[in-house]
């Protein structure tokens, strides 16, 4: 019996669309306990990954907090961005997926998954918008294109 790997490209691995974000002093993952310095959301044009680059990661966690499918995803960008408008406490809820985002003194904070094992997101309120302009960005690239 012999295996045969077939060759890939490395741009095949790449994602087609990605966007950085910088974040600010104040951002944060738990339960991993790490600073957050900025947040890549990429796509393979069916589902969003969000992933953290941290500050320091000596205990080498994975980067990859959150994968969305493009309805999630749409959903999210604008409970987002209705959550930081109107300053209320927002609630995404689809069939996998639980995020709650709400609005603390210094900022945002992020509660995906659930409560007794959540992922939780600390963010600052000076790299809030930009959060929202990705999110809206990533959808739009990834979007059906609409007829006329």
């Amino acid at each position: 019996m012999t295996t045969t790997l077939t060759p890939r490209l490395v741009t095949d691995l790449k994602p087609r669309f990605e966007i950085k974000v910088d974040l600010d002093d104040r951002a944060f993952l738990f339960p991993a306990g790490k600073s957050l310095s900025q947040l890549a959301l990429s796509s393979d044009g069916k589902r969003v990954v969000v992933e953290g680059v941290f500050a320091f990661n000596q205990a080498r966690t994975p980067p990859r907090f959150l994968t969305l499918t493009y309805d999630e995803a749409r959903e999210v960008a604008r409970r987002l961005v209705e959550a930081v408008h109107t300053a209320r406490t927002q609630l995404v809820v689809t069939g996998e997926l639980r995020i709650t985002i709400n609005v603390v003194a210094n900022g945002y904070y992020f509660q995906i998954g659930d409560m007794n094992a959540a992922t939780e997101l600390f963010l600052g309120t000076a790299c809030i918008w930009r959060v929202c302009q990705a999110f809206l960005r990533i959808v739009d690239m990834i979007a059906p294109i609409e007829s006329n």
